[in-house]
């Protein structure tokens, strides 16, 4: 395929052109085309989880990144027949997950001066910040944020609760994948990391075989 039918056919699939597909096509056609294939997989095919929750997660990752080249998924978003106030409930979830740890730091140590549920107070936020949408969807763009920030306990409190609800595997692990392209391969590897942890410790009990894998020898 030339350059210009490789600028062409992404103009057409996108709509538009970024610079490093105008390099690339220029300087390494083969490395560009495999990019676009792990592009079109990663965030325009179909995979698993519904195209209403793709994007909200998208825009709850983006948000917390603090992203502003993105804007895209709020397009695809309306696409995917989400309203304006429901990704704005998924960009206040990226804020209010940002209060997880002033609100644990002040259970665990102002517990004799002001005792208070932690859990419940968190849990009691996140209901007032996305009314409209479902437990599942706010447990999966809370997971994807706490990511972003690599925040261990409340990742791992949303993965527990989306264990508990019998989520799929693949659906979490979809949703956990999209780290890699705005955050890196070494995000999407803490997440990776911390949700094999949980499974070998007994934290959580997986539904496909995730078992015996030596923690120790993951990172090379």
């Amino acid at each position: 395929m030339s350059q210009l039918d490789q600028i062409a056919r992404i103009r057409a699939e996108r709509g538009y052109t970024l610079s490093y597909h105008e390099l690339y096509a220029r300087t390494e056609p083969g490395f560009l085309d495999a990019y676009l294939r792990l592009y079109r997989r990663f965030t325009l095919d179909a995979r698993h989880l519904s195209a209403r929750e793709r994007e909200l997660i998208w825009v709850g990752l983006l948000v917390a990144d603090e992203e502003a080249v993105g804007t895209l998924h709020v397009e695809r978003g309306f696409a995917a027949g989400l309203t304006a106030d429901e990704m704005s409930q998924a960009i206040r979830l990226a804020g209010v997950a940002a209060a997880w740890r002033p609100i644990s730091f002040a259970t665990r140590a102002w517990a004799h001066a002001l005792p208070m549920d932690g859990i419940a107070q968190y849990r009691t936020l996140l209901a007032a910040a996305a009314p409209d949408l479902s437990t599942r969807e706010v447990d999966l763009v809370a997971v994807v944020v706490h990511a972003v920030h690599q925040q261990e306990e409340p990742f791992l409190h949303h993965l527990d609760r989306l264990y508990a609800a019998g989520a799929e595997e693949r659906d979490v692990a979809e949703a956990i994948s999209y780290l890699l392209l705005p955050r890196g391969a070494n995000a999407l590897l803490w997440a990776t990391d911390l949700w094999l942890s949980a499974i070998d410790s007994g934290r959580v009990t997986p539904a496909a075989d995730l078992t015996g894998i030596n923690t120790r020898t993951r990172r090379s």
